[in-house]
């Protein structure tokens, strides 16, 4: 996410967001440690959630808008 200059959720108040997985690892077992070999991503878009109450945040508006913007989709559990 781009800085905004109100980087707080307005739901909750976290400064910690989190985006959706959308990507998997190839993993490889070496010397008995995992390394990761190659990434891919499996979604074009990357969404990004608040990491405290799980609220969606409108990148977009929130780049345009300098603060951070919950997303007014419905969000699916």
């Amino acid at each position: 996410m781009k800085q905004v200059s109100n980087s707080k959720c307005p739901k909750c108040g976290s400064e910690e967001f989190t985006t959706q997985p959308n990507r998997y690892d190839y993993l490889r077992f070496v010397n008995g440690q995992s390394q990761v070999e190659k990434s891919e991503f499996i979604n074009e878009k990357v969404r990004v959630f608040c990491r405290g109450c799980g609220a969606e945040i409108d990148e977009k508006a929130s780049v345009q808008n300098k603060e951070v913007v919950l997303s007014v989709t419905k969000q699916v559990y």
